[in-house]
């Protein structure tokens, strides 16, 4: 299970979360526009250099698109409707902070798009 740390929101550059696993790999969730808002949600693996951190995306939903939004509503479902987990963040937070490494939030996004990503011809 991750730890997750400290949620961050900014009015210009929306709202992100770190998530740290057991073996120390870490990820950030960011929503470019924070709160109830569509956008972008984005994951990206930190990954430690000898002078600081590369941002390895893993992961892209457009929360305005049919398959974000139907992810999303898959997400949200039996919470409150003020909750933070309401916001698209805060789902994929919950969602994910289970997870036991990044290899396990990779399959678990794939998985999450195969059943609400496009339909097939």
């Amino acid at each position: 299970m991750a730890k997750v740390g400290q949620w961050v929101s900014d009015s210009k550059s929306g709202a992100y979360c770190k998530l740290t696993f057991n073996s120390g790999e870490k990820i950030y969730i960011n929503h470019d526009k924070g709160g109830f808002k569509g956008g972008w949600l984005t994951i990206d693996r930190v990954s430690g250099t000898f002078l600081g951190f590369d941002m390895d995306r893993i992961f892209t939903c457009d929360l305005d698109s049919d398959e974000g939004q139907s992810a999303l509503s898959c997400l949200t479902r039996d919470v409150e409707p003020e909750s933070l987990y309401r916001t698209p963040l805060g789902a994929f937070v919950k969602y994910l902070r289970s997870s036991g490494s990044v290899d396990e939030v990779m399959a678990r996004c794939r998985a999450l798009m195969a059943i609400y990503g496009p339909a097939s011809p």
